[in-house]
């Protein structure tokens, strides 16, 4: 009891909180000092800059406690971003981070935030709520910081603030360009906040940059007397390790393993993480390498569009204000059926609802059509994906995200992928009975993080991403009058299999399947023509500027595991 006493009377002192709240508004910047790769003497000055910045002013009220309270937001985004680093053990909250907040529906939301409220609520306990209470006392206090504190003060804050300015010079000779907005923490969060708001302004504006665009499709090549129908499969969270086609010990793709006329690619990396980022790449001709076209330039489902065929987007995902919606309603027909009533805005439908669909807006006439399904896949929570009677590994119901439930989520996840193979399956036998010239591609976005190694990591969309986010499934099946019709084609497609392969190659191919040349097409990112190149693969960064996956961040762990899949990169 006495020492509680003595510690209210320390607290009871304007000048102890001074010295406080400034210790509190760097906690963030002290935990980036162990997680982020800068130089030392960058890692020191991105505290001591920001340490005498606010020292500075919580100096502008006699009552520090003041300007605490005003600052407020400030307080949140520190709470936010200690939460972040939970999750993923480093960086700063990215843009892809706040984009989400408007792009992840209802079940998303609730399926991650109940799994993260401990967190949060430890994080509000220990240091949102004691900082805003200390605040409170200091504003009931009736002592007060006197003018001659408050200069004394001001003067070592800014003696403390050009000593971080002048470590930053020293950052060259650590063989580290220095960045405001990159290296000091709040600065860039706030950019990235402001990247965002950017970002969801171009995407609100789409219609009217793209009103305009014409690809000037053509068709090079059509079969005489047969319909053609071609099927772009958008998977969710799925991982080319998880899947029996390429190697995964658990029988998980049957369906698949026993097609004939089918193609696999096994070193295929994504160009985002993140599903609002990497689905436009793969509907559109841009990439990670010319990302900034995804707004002048009009989708793939346009390009088919414009060379004869209907169109139709069937959806079991929530598309909300992504410029995935704004492609998707380019469609002849789109059907959103996460606008269909489940009985609750917190669960989804699974994805063979999508099936009775497809086969009506394919028997309603015998046009030749261009049709893209976008799944909900292995989206987390795994074991709410697919049926009972897809429940192959059990257990698979876990209580949380833990590492300690690393089994059920495993099992889960894995009855997700059987689930897949289950619904391409039906989709391949639905157009093998139209007897039509027609081939079926998917892909999964991203991969996901499922504890996989002694980092601890989880789910997706880190701003810096792993081996296991990275890695994903790549397939194309040719019907047999395809096989017949354009045996080209399919056996140039066989012969890139091991080749290296990203995201932006979808656009490409699937227009070269079809025969339809555009005027953005590139044959040399077609998987199906002998033009296809190897080049390097880009991931597509937070600020949206292309960098060599290899060069994200990755640790020793991911090329262990890039090595043993022996997927190519540079090892210079």
């Amino acid at each position: 009891m006495k020492h509680f006493t003595n510690i209210l009377r320390w607290l009871s002192v304007q000048k102890h909180l001074y010295i406080l709240f400034g210790l509190l508004f760097i906690v963030p910047n002290c935990v980036f000092l162990f997680t982020e790769p800068l130089p030392v003497s960058v890692g020191i000055a991105s505290i001591i800059m920001p340490l005498a910045f606010w020292m500075g002013v919580l100096l502008l009220a006699r009552k520090p406690g003041i300007v605490v309270w005003c600052l407020l937001p400030k307080i949140i985004l520190d709470g936010g971003q200690l939460v972040l680093l939970y999750l993923f053990g480093e960086s700063v909250i990215a843009v892809d981070m706040f984009l989400n907040l408007t792009s992840s529906n209802a079940s998303e939301a609730s399926e991650l935030l109940g799994n993260i409220f401990l967190i949060i609520i430890c994080v509000f306990f220990f240091y949102t709520l004691p900082t805003l209470w200390l605040a409170t006392r200091s504003v009931r206090l009736k002592d007060r910081l006197t003018n001659v504190f408050r200069r004394k003060w001001a003067l070592r804050s800014l003696a403390l603030f050009l000593i971080g300015v002048a470590l930053c010079f020293l950052s060259p000779l650590q063989h580290h360009r220095f960045s405001l907005k990159d290296d000091v923490y709040p600065v860039n969060a706030l950019y990235n906040l402001y990247f965002a708001i950017t970002k969801s302004e171009k995407n609100a504006n789409y219609h009217i940059t793209s009103a305009d665009f014409r690809f000037d499709s053509i068709r090079k090549a059509h079969p005489e007397g047969k319909r053609e129908i071609y099927v772009l499969v958008v998977g969710e969270t799925s991982r080319a390790m998880e899947w029996s086609l390429y190697g995964y010990e658990r029988n998980t793709t049957p369906r698949m393993k026993q097609l004939d006329g089918l193609v696999h690619f096994t070193d295929v990396v994504t160009q985002s993480n993140n599903t609002h980022k990497s689905v436009p790449i793969i509907l559109s001709a841009a990439s990670a390498e010319d990302y900034g076209v995804i707004y002048d330039e009009k989708s793939i489902v346009t390009a088919f569009k414009e060379a004869g065929f209907r169109t139709l987007v069937i959806a079991n995902q929530k598309l909300t204000t992504s410029m995935i919606g704004a492609f998707y309603r380019e469609a002849d027909s789109f059907i959103d059926m996460s606008s269909f009533n489940t009985g609750s805005y917190l669960t989804s439908l699974y994805d063979a609802s999508l099936l009775p669909y497809l086969e009506k807006e394919l028997d309603k006439s015998d046009d030749d059509m261009f049709v893209v399904l976008h799944t909900y896949g292995s989206h987390f929570n795994y074991h709410e994906r697919y049926p009972a009677e897809f429940r192959f590994y059990t257990p698979d119901k876990a209580e949380g995200i833990r590492a300690s439930y690393k089994t059920e989520l495993r099992n889960a996840y894995d009855n997700s992928i059987h689930y897949t193979d289950y619904v391409l399956g039906e989709i391949v036998d639905m157009l093998k009975k139209k007897d039509a010239c027609a081939s079926m591609l998917y892909l999964s976005d991203h991969g996901e993080d499922i504890f996989d190694d002694s980092r601890g990591r989880y789910l997706h969309a880190s701003p810096i991403p792993t081996y296991y986010q990275l890695h994903i499934p790549y397939i194309i099946w040719f019907s047999d009058n395809y096989r017949e019709l354009f045996p080209d084609k399919y056996w140039t497609a066989v012969s890139h299999q091991a080749y290296p392969v990203s995201t932006n190659s979808v656009f490409h191919t699937m227009l070269d399947i079809a025969n339809v040349q555009t005027a953005v097409s590139d044959s040399s990112l077609a998987l199906t023509s002998k033009a296809f190149d190897i080049r390097d693969r880009m991931f597509l960064g937070d600020h949206d500027e292309p960098v060599p996956f290899w060069k994200v961040g990755l640790k020793k762990a991911d090329f262990v595991m890039l090595d043993k899949w022996k997927m190519a990169y540079r090892k210079d």
